[in-house]
């Protein structure tokens, strides 16, 4: 994902004394937050960078005129610092990370590692990552930061064919093998890059309803070589080998159709993907 800023036309005047204000907004619906938006408690990490003679400075861990600053949503649309937040007398470059982690130990390289077990809600949410920047803010203005997805989402349907007989069990289950669970975030460009030399794992997908699933998954192609989806229902589990390319901020749908073969001894799985924008 490249850095994509917002930017903000300049304001005169001795602004020094001013408190900033923020508008955060979200580009989709998303799963750290409902989808009417940022949710009161809510908490991102901020960071502005000053500019030098009107050129944009590199944000680094330290240093910088805001340093990983906890901003809460106290009210609808209004954020509040750990301390009282003045304007710069430049320009300054502002980034975004939601949800807040404290302890960030790289800009560039930071360790990102999601949840395996992610049939539970809370797994499933916290492993989602948003990011944004607005750049060139003049003192004064108002600081908007529009948030985007870092990771992938993919999700898992199962419908039945025009040949399946009998009714699609409620006992399902889904995996996603043999992928990436951990890797890099840039917090200067807004991306994220996989840990390949990390050992793969084993992704147990949150359940949305009786036949869909979901996960949040690190971007990656993944090769049709090895298994990467298995469905348990009815007490058989069912591997899937597909080849995709798990983009950052994109939803990516698989659609499985079962039909009952004639010798009804066997299921024929039919695999239908799309990927979309994560909305």
């Amino acid at each position: 994902m490249l850095c994509a800023c917002d930017k903000s036309a300049p304001v005169s005047g001795d602004t020094s004394s001013k408190e900033i204000s923020f508008n955060m907004s979200l580009s989709g619906t998303v799963t750290k937050v409902n989808q009417y938006g940022f949710q009161i408690g809510d908490q991102i990490g901020l960071w502005a960078v000053e500019r030098t003679g009107g050129q944009k400075m590199p944000l680094q861990v330290g240093g910088n005129f805001i340093n990983n600053e906890p901003l809460t949503q106290t009210s609808s649309n209004h954020w509040q610092g750990s301390r009282p937040l003045y304007w710069s007398s430049v320009n300054c470059d502002f980034y975004g990370v939601f949800p807040y982690q404290a302890g960030i130990t790289s800009v560039e390289e930071q360790p990102l590692s999601i949840a395996l077990d992610q049939s539970v809600y809370n797994n499933f949410v916290g492993s989602d990552i948003l990011w944004a920047c607005a750049e060139n803010v003049a003192p004064g203005g108002v600081v908007n930061m529009q948030f985007r997805h870092m990771l992938s989402k993919l999700s898992v349907v199962i419908v039945e064919g025009e040949n399946f007989e009998g009714t699609i069990p409620t006992d399902i289950t889904v995996h996603i093998y043999n992928t990436s669970t951990s890797g890099k975030v840039n917090l200067c460009k807004g991306s994220v890059e996989k840990d390949s030399f990390a050992p793969k794992g084993t992704i147990t997908a949150y359940k949305v309803s009786d036949h869909r699933f979901e996960t949040i998954v690190v971007p990656q192609f993944v090769e049709k070589k090895t298994p990467l989806i298995e469905v348990t229902m009815g007490g058989i589990a069912y591997l899937l080998e597909y080849s995709i390319s798990l983009r950052p901020g994109y939803e990516h749908t698989i659609q499985l159709t079962l039909n009952t073969s004639p010798d009804q001894e066997m299921i024929e799985i039919g695999i239908d993907a799309e990927t979309g924008g994560w909305n």
